[in-house]
């Protein structure tokens, strides 16, 4: 080796003319390497590294922390559409549910905090339908209400928040919200068992126990299982009715079989949708079964017939079908639940489009019929109150904002259905679920996974940078 070499290695000491080494014969050579190795630093490239290396746990933590705001604004969502559903507080007549301001305050903290993405394509289309609802009703209505189409603006602007997120962080909402739903699932139970021996009359009642004038009215808590029948339909305590615990259960049980695959989780739930007695849970999942069924694997889709069969045969033997059976029978009755919730809406609308000014303009927010038991789908009252084009131009908003870039597009089919046919326009839990469950979660881009190397030295390469 010669003496000038870089390479690191420790050259032979120098020698004087009787062979002995010099003292310090070596350490200029020793230095030399030193300064070698420094100054291979000082290109930039070593101070870059240490650099980067120094902030990439800065990096990661934020991260970390961003996702964990982005899981605080779901959970705060979530308490205030479940456990305070029944809770509002407002004057006579114009009561808000809480879960509205607390879903805008958890999002403000999000943008705050978190890692907001703005949309522009959301911001355009919520503008239009402001804009052209505003101008039909100042133009063409002679009655509105101002607190209708203010709630109207207020309740969808959550709409246009959106957060960077993982995959990882959506799951960790979403069995949040199924173990939630688990523990509802278990207080259906115990009411059941507190009627079958004391009494539903010791049931813990809201209406009994909070002020009137701080619950959400015109829903029906306590409701038989069938008229005539001392029994009553759980409807989980904190929920208004139960018809809207049937419908999270079963957004409970469409995620155990879309994303986490917990199938006695899923058998329980599914037990409880039956205990409920309500028809639209059950509704809801026969029209998302489709949709789960494409997405499941062999084993899980083996197990959930079996369970169905052995369900089915379980509802047979208690006569579960002859209590709701005479339901079937109400779409041919005018004013029944059937009929109000599927054929009265479709001719109110037909009757509003025979009016050629239906096409820009409607009667004005808050002017369709209310009382009775007559259940108004969103677009339904959306094109009735303020016209078919703001009608359009809504759902054309909604739908880009449920699959833009959305973390599951089957559950967002599920949710827009959800929404349309068992959802109310004005109703702050409906649109509220679908913003917490889809609209507000931006999946961010993953790199695609690098194609496998044909040599044999790209192959073992391809490991190593994944």
């Amino acid at each position: 080796m010669s003496e000038g070499s870089d390479d690191g290695r420790r050259a032979p000491p120098a020698l004087d003319q009787f062979g002995m080494p010099i003292k310090g014969g070596a350490a200029p050579q020793r230095r030399r390497v030193r300064r070698s190795g420094s100054g291979s630093g000082t290109d930039g490239s070593g101070g870059s590294g240490r650099g980067g290396a120094a902030d990439e746990p800065d990096t990661r933590e934020q991260e970390a922390t961003q996702q964990k705001v982005v899981f605080g604004v779901f959970a705060a969502m979530l308490v205030g559409i479940t456990v305070l559903q029944k809770i509002g507080y407002g004057p006579d007549g114009a009561i808000i549910p809480v879960i509205l301001p607390i879903a805008l305050v958890a999002l403000a903290v999000g943008v705050l905090f978190a890692r907001p993405v703005f949309r522009p394509e959301r911001a355009i289309l919520y503008l239009a339908v402001v804009v052209t609802s505003a101008l039909s009703t100042v133009l063409f209505t002679r009655t509105f209400s101002i607190s209708s189409i203010g709630l109207y603006f207020l309740l969808y602007l959550p709409f246009l928040v959106a957060f960077d997120t993982t995959q990882e962080t959506y799951r960790r909402c979403l069995m949040l919200f199924s173990n939630l739903m688990l523990g509802f699932a278990v207080i259906v139970w115990i009411q059941h068992a507190i009627q079958f021996t004391i009494g539903w009359q010791y049931w813990p009642d809201l209406d009994e126990l909070v002020p009137s004038a701080y619950l959400v009215p015109e829903f029906l808590y306590i409701q038989p299982i069938q008229f005539g029948m001392k029994y009553m339909k759980p409807s989980g305590i904190t929920f208004l009715e139960v018809s809207f615990i049937s419908q999270f259960i079963t957004l409970a049980l469409i995620i155990e079989l879309l994303f986490l695959h917990r199938m006695m989780r899923a058998v329980f739930l599914g037990a409880t949708l039956f205990a409920t007695f309500a028809g639209t849970g059950l509704a809801l999942l026969l029209v998302a079964l489709p949709i789960v069924f494409t997405r499941m694997n062999i084993r899980t889709f083996v197990t959930v017939l079996a369970t169905a069969f052995i369900a089915l045969f379980v509802a047979l033997q208690l006569q579960w079908f002859d209590m709701v059976a005479n339901r079937m029978g109400e779409f041919q009755k005018q004013g029944t639940s059937g009929s109000s919730r599927f054929v009265e809406p479709l001719d109110r609308v037909r009757r509003a489009l025979l009016e050629p000014s239906a096409i820009f303009s409607g009667v004005g927010p808050g002017q369709i019929e209310r009382g009775g038991n007559t259940f108004w789908w969103p677009i339904v009252k959306a094109v009735v109150e303020y016209g078919l084009i703001q009608g359009l131009l809504l759902y054309a908003f909604l739908l880009f904002s449920m699959f833009d870039r959305t973390p599951s597009r089957p559950f967002a089919i599920i949710l827009i259905l959800w929404y349309s046919f068992e959802g109310t326009l004005l109703t702050p839990l409906n649109p509220i679920a679908l913003v917490m469950m889809s609209s507000m979660f931006i999946l961010r881009d993953t790199p695609a996974p690098a194609r496998r190397a044909r040599s044999g030295a790209a192959a073992a390469a391809t490991p190593a940078t994944a």
